[in-house]
């Protein structure tokens, strides 16, 4: 927080000693989200949210800096303080964007240094809570981009005619994420129950189509990430090791006997989304999105789609909405799952007390989701720059669901979560 309040600080010292004749090349502006969540489970919910209620799951707070160096180049810094990538407990103050822009004419624009990746209707925005009215962005679909940034270039060109607008962008670059997992029981060699990442590392490109026309709009995508896990290879699948006996057990570690566990260095990621949001007649809006994840080389339930669809509609200074989405991994992801999940030694076999848990292990590593909510809140606009929000959500888990943290020795199949939120978010 002192390095945030010291950042704003600097950056309205930066703006007020700039010379009058600069006024209008400079712009320093704010946003930040103050929410509070709460669940009707004592286990952890998107990280963050359970019974006790948390401040952390969704507050955050931002500054951005836009420098016009001339009519034709411009460069603009943004930071943010959130809950970190990395960890469940700290806050990091980050600068998701970072870049240098340089527009021809009108209808070219090219920007180079950290850009936030364009998926999906709210991607660039997904920070800013007045942007948007639901209390937050539906996980099933936004949790499906690889990572929220990319450092590297995009090259955007638009068409306009007296109807709709049209533009095109393409981007390649860089990036560096984390992938959250949680272990439901400790495993052998002191690794203890709960959270822990994985740092990985991404070579990304991909292309953008956006269509408006009025209040209308409509966006396809496609994108390719080279993905690869930072401290280790990442494991193709999990092979089976008969036992004397009958049975056996599912090699999940090479510290387990069998021929090893196959691996890779890393695998490659097809996203694919389209889009599309219509405003009809008496102030509705329906909002659509969806997603599919095609993950070559292993399984991994991170292959998936999902998918939401929200009505909106504006009733003076109020707008409620509801939604309904879905997430499924791949049948493949979900069968391994299955397969490992299920499969336990008798207690007197020969090193069921270390082969057990391991596979549980194993198997919270696939991060594989089968899940639905539905959602039902609105929004009150206090003033162009201020809302309040409130929701009721309420999660559904099928098989299993990497969003929910499960109790010891449990699962996360078939279980239900309700959770309130309330926010105020405001820019300035």
């Amino acid at each position: 927080m002192k390095r945030l309040i010291a950042l704003c600080a600097g950056g309205v010292i930066l703006a007020a000693s700039l010379p009058a004749a600069a006024d209008e090349e400079v712009s320093l502006a704010g946003f930040g989200t103050v929410a509070y969540a709460q669940s009707n489970r004592s286990y952890r919910y998107q990280r963050f949210i359970d019974s006790g209620g948390t401040f952390q799951r969704d507050s955050r707070l931002g500054m951005q800096l836009d420098v016009r160096l001339t009519p034709a180049w411009s460069a603009t810094v943004q930071a943010a303080l959130a809950p970190a990538a990395d960890s469940d407990r700290q806050w990091d103050l980050t600068l998701p964007w970072a870049f240098l822009s340089w527009r021809p004419d009108n209808d070219w624009l090219l920007r180079a240094g950290k850009l936030r990746l364009p998926l999906l209707r709210y991607s660039e925005t997904m920070d800013v809570g007045t942007t948007f009215n639901f209390a937050r962005l539906p996980i099933e679909v936004y949790s499906l981009a690889p990572t929220a940034e990319v450092t590297g270039v995009a090259v955007a060109r638009s068409w306009l005619d007296e109807r709709r607008e049209l533009s095109l962008e393409g981007y390649l670059g860089s990036a560096d994420s984390y992938w959250r997992f949680f272990r439901r029981d400790a495993a052998p060699r002191s690794r203890p129950r709960g959270a822990w990442f994985e740092h990985i590392e991404m070579w990304l490109t991909g292309a953008l189509l956006t269509v408006r026309e009025g209040d209308h709009r409509l966006r396809l995508s496609v994108h390719r990430g080279d993905v690869k896990r930072v401290d280790a290879p990442i494991p193709v699948t999990y092979p089976f090791v008969p036992v004397a006996g009958g049975g056996g057990y599912y090699q999940v570690t090479d510290a387990l006997p069998g021929p090893g566990v196959p691996t890779v260095d890393r695998v490659l990621n097809y996203t694919f989304t389209a889009s599309a949001e219509f405003v009809l007649p008496h102030e509705f809006t329906v909002t659509g999105e969806a997603v599919r994840r095609r993950v070559t080389r292993a399984t991994l339930g991170t292959d998936s789609w999902a998918a939401y669809v929200a009505l909106q509609k504006r009733i003076g200074a109020w707008t409620p909405y509801v939604y309904a989405a879905r997430i499924l991994s791949s049948s493949s992801a979900r069968r391994l799952y299955a397969d490992v999940n299920g499969n336990l030694l008798p207690a007197s076999t020969p090193g069921a007390d270390i082969i057990n848990p391991s596979q549980r292990v194993g198997v919270d590593s696939l991060d594989v989701f089968d899940q639905r909510s539905i959602a039902v809140g609105s929004a009150y606009l206090l003033t162009p720059q201020q809302k309040l929000k409130v929701e009721w959500l309420h999660s559904h888990t099928g098989s299993t669901s990497g969003f929910l943290d499960a109790p010891s020795g449990e699962n996360s199949g078939h279980r239900a979560v309700d959770v309130l939120s309330l926010s105020y978010d405001f820019t300035f």
